[in-house]
């Protein structure tokens, strides 16, 4: 929550380990939205660590953490210091909030202990929250104006440089609407005001019925009642039909809805064309939707009402063993609900002969069969109508694959 967040800094009162662990997945990311030629984002703010060794977890770390904060304010140009839990610093019992507060006095800068525990919490989503809180409650003052055709984006999902936000970034820009923020991991503290300020929030999301989701949302009318802020949440962009939708809304509570039918207009005609290009080749296709994931992630309907329109035929769904009974089926009266295709399970007999009888698989987990045309499915959808060109591009593809040596291509 605070690894882009420009003028602070981190200290974890940990281990060396813990912040080595998060230091690589730093790294790991950088390089792989490198590999993806997507923007990449700015390096991540300072990470320390207290260094907590094996004396200092019998007889206590607090005075090993006071040493690191001081380090930290005479090397770093500051304008805040964040203190993070670990399990060690959480099972020893350091009083980290003392510690900050008391390292607040000394150095006259905000040292804020955000109450986490490595492991020991219930949800890592906590401290996310926990530090969108203190954000607020130490940074944002009431705003005095309201900087109209702004939003700001509440939540992570993929993050600012992801293509996710990027592609929301693009159509909002269709509306006039002009990004200022996303909160709280890639908000500056010099720009936290923007938040405030915005003419609308816009809560990033999937599902209604994520208990993560109804967490932001609820922050979100935190935010609303303390400052006046409105915000939206009770739509989501992840599909064309979907997107079509939160469009409409976000044009409706920015009274821009001309706009909005506009971005629409345009958005549809571009992909018309690609559409009608390849239904061409894909008119009288079949297929098997393989599924190994609860459906929430894989949101199935946007998937079935694609290949529906491109005159695919769906021969059948596979549930993969990677259920339990009652996530089969939960999972199977979930499909019911947008096909009446047959499903079965990947032990029954029949299930083989199923996957070899179509001209290529959709799926959410490699299948070993390497005879097979796979196109793997990704988790969460993509905004608009870039998952929809994307998946019409794969279909395309994957048909010029040799049936004999099979093929699999990443969706």
């Amino acid at each position: 929550a605070l690894s882009y967040v420009r003028g602070a800094l981190v200290i974890f009162h940990s281990p060396r380990s813990c912040a080595h662990v998060v230091r690589e997945k730093d790294v790991g990311s950088f390089h792989r939205l490198i590999g993806a030629g997507t923007y990449a984002p700015p390096s991540p703010v300072p990470l320390l660590t207290s260094g907590i060794g094996t004396d200092d977890a019998v007889f206590g770390a607090a005075e090993r953490l006071r040493a690191c904060i001081r380090y930290a304010a005479e090397k770093y140009q500051l304008r805040a210091i964040f203190i993070a839990g670990s399990c060690v610093s959480g099972i020893i019992g350091d009083d980290m909030r003392a510690a900050a507060e008391e390292m607040e006095e000394e150095l006259g800068l905000p040292v804020v202990a955000v109450p986490t525990g490595g492991f020991l919490d219930d949800e890592s989503f906590d401290g996310y929250l926990s530090v969108a809180r203190v954000l607020t409650d130490r940074f944002m003052q009431p705003p005095t104006r309201m900087r109209q055709g702004t939003v700001v984006f509440l939540g992570d999902y993929g993050g600012l440089y992801s293509a996710y936000v990027q592609e929301l970034k693009r159509l909002l820009g269709g509306l006039e609407l002009r990004l200022t923020a996303q909160f709280p991991t890639y908000t500056s503290l010099n720009e936290i005001q923007a938040v405030p300020e915005a003419e609308l929030l816009i809560v990033l999301g999937s599902a209604m019925s994520d208990e993560k989701q109804a967490l932001l949302i609820s922050f979100a009318e935190e935010l609303h009642v303390r400052f006046g802020t409105p915000y939206f949440a009770e739509a989501f962009a992840g599909g064309a039909e979907e997107t079509k939708h939160w469009l409409r809304c976000i044009g409706a509570c920015c009274h821009r809805e001309a706009a909005a039918e506009e971005t629409i207009r345009r958005e549809e005609a571009a992909f018309a064309h690609i559409f009608l290009r390849a239904r061409e080749r894909l008119d009288g296709r079949r297929t098997v939707l393989v599924v190994g994931r609860e459906l929430h992630w894989l949101q199935p309907e946007i998937l079935l009402r694609l290949i529906g329109r491109a005159g695919v035929r769906l021969s059948g769904i596979i549930l993969l063993a990677l259920f339990t009974e009652k996530q089969r089926a939960e999972v199977e009266e979930g499909l019911r609900e947008y096909t009446d295709v047959p499903i079965r399970v990947v032990e029954d007999p029949a299930s083989e002969d199923l996957l070899h009888s179509v001209d290529f698989v959709f799926t959410t987990h490699e299948l070993v069969d390497v005879q097979l045309r796979q196109i793997l499915l990704g988790k969460l959808p993509t905004v608009g109508w870039a998952m929809e060109r994307q998946l019409i591009e794969d279909m395309e593809h994957v048909l010029d694959r040799h049936m004999g040596r099979g093929g699999l291509i990443y969706g």
